[in-house]
């Protein structure tokens, strides 16, 4: 398998190692699937942001994610999700940025149609 060559990363050097393994394997799973999509791939930019939440209600601390991806391309793509689960939140943010891959690759597309002249009848 292929690994990714992520220009910009930011925010993962405060993760913990398990949580750096979680994001480099979903990383390395998503990024086959936009390469297939986008042939020329120029950069791709991984930004994540922890938020911590201590309190009264809170016993233990809690962890909020917070993960923007942008990718360079002819075109510029780009998608942010935030959530509790670290796991859920990277599946979101790939998935939308599929979803943003997609929608721009066709919508030149879906509108271009040959009309006929319409024809005149005669009395």
């Amino acid at each position: 398998m292929e690994n990714i060559k992520v220009i910009h990363a930011t925010g993962i050097d405060k993760l913990t190692e398990k949580e750096k393994q979680l994001v480099d394997r979903l990383l390395n799973e998503y990024y086959v699937r936009i390469q297939r999509q986008l042939k020329n791939l120029v950069s791709l930019e991984f930004n994540i942001k922890e938020y911590k939440k201590t309190g009264e209600r809170w016993l233990t601390k809690k962890k909020k994610f917070s993960v923007h991806i942008r990718i360079n391309s002819d075109k510029v793509y780009e998608a942010d999700y935030g959530d509790w689960d670290l796991a859920r939140t990277i599946h979101k943010v790939m998935n939308k940025l599929i979803n943003e891959i997609e929608h721009k690759q066709h919508h030149s597309d879906q509108h271009f149609k040959i009309r006929n002249l319409q024809k005149v009848r005669k009395r």
